[in-house]
């Protein structure tokens, strides 16, 4: 016979060193308030110690660091090919994209310290005891998605690690490549800084569209058992339990949209900061493209232009799959109200159970997805807007670039 532990999935297995990984990984970044799982409670001098690194290490990525770089502006876009250095003017745009949301992000993570832990973090953990029993089968799904997440964050930052040692092989021992290289080192830092908040909002929201679907499988169940009443001494007992079971979902149901509105109210500016920084990327990622094909020859291609490239392709995956969750989630919440028009013509039965039905669908028919600073809804057609802004964009800095080439 095989173990328990034999039978489970090597996510179950692992996953809270996935998760002490990333509380390591946000603490380096002075994020205290990113904790997955809490595993054991912080002693309140360590808390307070890593909660004074966390401000003094944003200071400095907000205040002093921005000063010095402001200061060598001239020296970071200082070459004699201008269509190079239109590329560093685009470069330094997208750094200042992450510049604004790592303020956002600071801002929020800040005022919102309490609130991520009890309305986010602790309500997680009590759904996750709540459908502990539930149908497992939407775990997998999860799981993938998660992997996927945990590889491409990998990958990115190994990525940009190449570019910067590239960068720092193929500059000379001048000042000029000394600066960029600190750049590229400070955007590296401030992309790892967003990254965690986007990480984890993206956790969250992949923690709840496992839930609809575990809630919805329940509800399916519950409808079957309800087609399979019959009159007898025994029914008025089994419409209690149905009753009783189809209020602890429709609790469960109100906790899932909490959670979900809490996640996107506390983390909304730094989504439209990931919107943004993705758009300036494509834009980036296609000028960089039209510059390589622009060359000569493929020889002078210089790496770093290369590891950008792909690094913008891979980020621009990234927050595709972030959408990606949020669709599903609407086309989650769209199966469920199938599910529930099942209820919709019940035979005669107890009239308790029939206000719970009532209940439960004035629940899902109320509920509205939230939006972007109530904006914009966070689906695929974002991602295709922001595809479609950047590639206008690009036409016009490919106007400017052949004005340049003539003017040399």
């Amino acid at each position: 016979m095989t173990s328990p532990d034999e039978r489970k999935s090597f996510w179950e297995r692992h996953e809270f060193k996935f998760y002490r990984y990333g509380h390591v990984y946000a603490l380096i970044y002075g994020q205290v308030v990113i904790d997955y799982v809490p595993q054991r409670a912080l002693k309140r001098g360590v808390k307070m110690l890593l909660i004074a690194y966390g401000h003094l290490f944003s200071m400095l990525l907000i205040v002093v660091l921005p000063g010095y770089f402001c200061y060598h502006f001239r020296t970071l876009t200082d070459t004699l090919d201008r269509r190079l250095q239109l590329l560093f003017y685009v470069s330094f745009a997208n750094t200042a994209i992450k510049y604004a949301t790592v303020i956002v992000t600071y801002v929020a993570n800040t005022v919102h310290f309490e609130a991520i832990n009890q309305r986010c973090t602790m309500q997680r953990m009590h759904l996750e005891d709540e459908f502990k029993n539930a149908p497992q089968k939407p775990k997998r799904p999860f799981e993938f998605f998660m992997y996927f997440k945990f590889c491409l964050i990998n990958l990115m930052m190994m990525i940009q690690v190449c570019g910067i040692f590239a960068q720092y092989g193929e500059g000379g021992k001048g000042s000029v490549s000394q600066v960029r290289v600190y750049f590229a080192i400070y955007a590296f830092v401030l992309w790892n800084y967003t990254e965690n908040m986007a990480d984890y909002c993206y956790w969250i929201n992949g923690s709840v569209l496992k839930y609809y679907r575990q809630f919805n499988l329940q509800l399916g169940s519950l409808r079957d058992e309800m087609d399979g009443l019959r009159p007898g001494g025994m029914l008025l007992h089994h419409c209690c339990e149905l009753s009783d079971r189809l209020e602890e979902l429709r609790r469960r149901c109100r906790d899932i949209h909490d959670l979900q509105r809490e996640s996107f109210r506390m983390h909304q500016f730094q989504l439209i900061g990931l919107m943004l920084s993705t758009l300036i990327n494509n834009l980036t990622n296609f000028y960089t493209l039209f510059h390589m094909l622009a060359k000569q020859s493929l020889e002078e291609v210089s790496y770093p232009v290369v590891v950008g490239s792909v690094y913008a392709t891979g980020f621009y995956i990234d927050t595709y799959i972030v959408t990606l969750v949020n669709e599903h989630i609407k086309l989650e919440l769209e199966a469920v109200a199938l599910t529930m028009r099942r209820f919709a013509e019940p035979r005669e039965m107890d009239e308790r159970l029939t206000r719970e039905i009532e209940h439960l669908s004035l629940e899902l028919l109320n509920y509205q997805p939230p939006m972007l600073c109530g904006l914009l809804h966070l689906d695929r057609r974002l991602m295709y807007l922001i595809a479609v802004t950047a590639f206008s964009y690009f036409i016009t800095l490919v106007q400017f670039d052949l004005y340049l080439r003539k003017k040399s």
